[in-house]
């Protein structure tokens, strides 16, 4: 990956860079604890349809953590059961909403608002299995049955919020 770097160079360079600098450095689905610093596989997930939706509202990763700091969970929380595999987007969606969270989403609404917005608008549409707001903000995700449910509620989405930045995604592991 990086001629005349050990692999341990070059996980403390990507951890240097924040949480998702270590993730991206595993290229699959990782499961994140802690602030992100604690990465484990994730089980086996079937391809994902998804939409990304950003406000354009600032959203520094910083004052987010600052303001979550003063709340944070206990360092000897368990995670939750996992099952080896998941078959269907539905059912990662109703374990994701079941046993995780986002503990950055209360504090990143308090300081921007339109995230609040974003996550109101993404739970109330049909097509949307799971929103969450992804990392420490501002964009937000919605995971969808398909393809065909992901566009409509992308094209709906750009409609109705011409301002806000939304893109279909599909979401796969590439071995």
């Amino acid at each position: 990956l990086a001629p005349g770097l050990s692999d341990k160079a070059l996980e403390v360079m990507a951890c240097s860079l924040g949480a998702d600098g270590a993730a991206c450095l595993w290229g699959l689905p990782v499961i994140a604890e802690g602030r992100g610093e604690r990465l484990s596989p994730a089980p086996s997930l079937p391809p994902l349809n998804a939409v990304l939706v950003n406000p354009l509202a600032p959203s520094p990763t910083g004052a987010v953590y600052r303001a979550y700091d003063a709340a944070i969970a206990p360092e000897g929380e368990a995670r939750p059961w996992m099952p080896d595999a998941f078959e269907s987007a539905e059912e990662i969606a109703a374990w994701l909403s079941a046993a995780t969270r986002n503990d950055l989403e209360a504090p990143a609404v308090a300081l921007e608002p339109l995230i609040g917005e974003v996550l109101d608008v993404l739970r109330d549409e049909p097509e949307t299995l799971l929103a969450r707001m992804s990392g420490s903000g501002a964009t937000c995700f919605a995971l969808c049955a398909g393809d065909i449910e992901a566009e409509g509620l992308a094209e709906r989405l750009e409609s109705m919020r011409p301002s806000w930045w939304v893109r279909r995604c599909r979401l796969d592991r590439v071995d």
